[in-house]
């Protein structure tokens, strides 16, 4: 099939795009002009565009049988909130409109479980109210509604698929910051009583999920969620990336309104200079608050399940992180020495 992919240089955008040419499709990545593309395939077609600019949507766009828009101002804090919204609304309804102008025959829109916010009832489902704590959801929302709103007037197909936080081999967001602060011992606390649930699904399951939606008919149309079987709580999370890792991991607990207090002091030093996700107090709220999602809606539509626990996913995440130098063993080599 003919493919465009936004977002090609991202995490996920690059791991799918050789995935995606190693099965036999002839794809293309709309690729901005600033963007690093040296670790994209050489058999990737890049066309130079933006979101924001129709006329290189069109000639990105134009004779793609499935378009796969990952493309995203990808920030919970982000410093431009304007830019964001236009990014990821205005830019996705670019596309759509360019998609129905062309020959696209599906449209797969990669959201994010974060649009559902804290779950009241867990696990939580495609049909769960939605309670968005961050700009970058409500605009993942806004967007997703644009999505369905395309394909009630003009009968493009699509599937929305919400991923929960990902993690894998070349990641540096949500999931590095937590491991390299607990083996800098950074976290010397936990907010709550460390018993509410998260997920992090590995960057591999994600892309298979994707690939599986490009041609499931009974995905027409719906919103899917993509995660791990099995959530693990904030305690066994710390305890298995203590274990991992070779250090002690946070045990004690504190009332999560002194924890965000103490965050809040410390986030102005531990941002100065940079945009952190770990540090700032609403990432602290949701650390005690449920973030366990379904996966059966996948299971049933993409005929896909996950293959990699979120278990089996840190360990390998962590060994790539050693073995390409971007986190310290001194902790395990001090181990082994004894």
């Amino acid at each position: 099939m003919k493919i465009l992919v936004t977002g090609a240089t991202g995490f996920i955008g690059r791991k799918l795009v050789r995935k995606l040419i190693k099965e036999g499709h002839e794809v293309s990545a709309l690729v901005r002009r600033t963007s690093d593309v040296r670790e994209l395939p050489k058999r990737l077609r890049l066309i130079e565009g933006d979101m924001l600019d129709l006329r290189s949507l069109q000639e990105a766009i134009q004779n793609k049988e499935i378009v796969v828009h990952l493309a995203a101002y990808f920030d919970f804090y982000p410093k431009d909130k304007e830019l964001l919204y236009r990014v990821n609304v205005d830019g996705t309804q670019n596309i759509l409109d360019v998609s129905v102008a062309s020959s696209v025959s599906r449209f797969i829109y990669i959201s994010t479980t974060e649009v559902i916010g804290p779950v009241k009832e867990p696990p939580a489902t495609e049909e769960t109210e939605l309670r968005p704590q961050f700009d970058y959801s409500k605009s993942k929302i806004q967007a997703e509604e644009l999505v369905r709103a395309t394909t009630a007037k003009t009968g493009l197909e699509h599937v929305i698929l919400r991923s929960t936080g990902i993690m894998g081999e070349g990641d540096f967001y949500t999931a590095f910051e937590a491991i390299e602060a607990v083996n800098e011992r950074q976290i010397p606390l936990l907010p709550g009583d460390g018993k509410k649930h998260i997920m992090y699904i590995h960057i591999d399951d994600v892309v298979r999920g994707i690939i599986a939606a490009i041609d499931a008919k009974p995905a027409t149309n719906q919103t899917i969620i993509l995660c791990p079987d099995e959530p693990m709580t904030w305690n066994d999370l710390f305890e298995f990336l203590g274990k991992t890792l070779g250090v002690d991991p946070p045990r004690r607990k504190i009332p999560t309104a002194l924890a965000k207090l103490g965050i809040g002091i410390l986030s102005p030093f531990k941002n100065r200079g940079k945009n952190t996700f770990l540090w700032h107090m609403k990432t602290t709220q949701s650390m005690d608050e449920e973030r366990w999602y379904s996966n059966e809606k996948a299971k049933t539509l993409l005929s896909w399940a996950p293959q990699i626990t979120m278990q089996e996913g840190l360990i390998r995440t962590i060994n790539w992180y050693y073995e390409h130098g971007h986190l310290d063993n001194k902790h395990l080599k001090n181990d082994t020495n004894k």
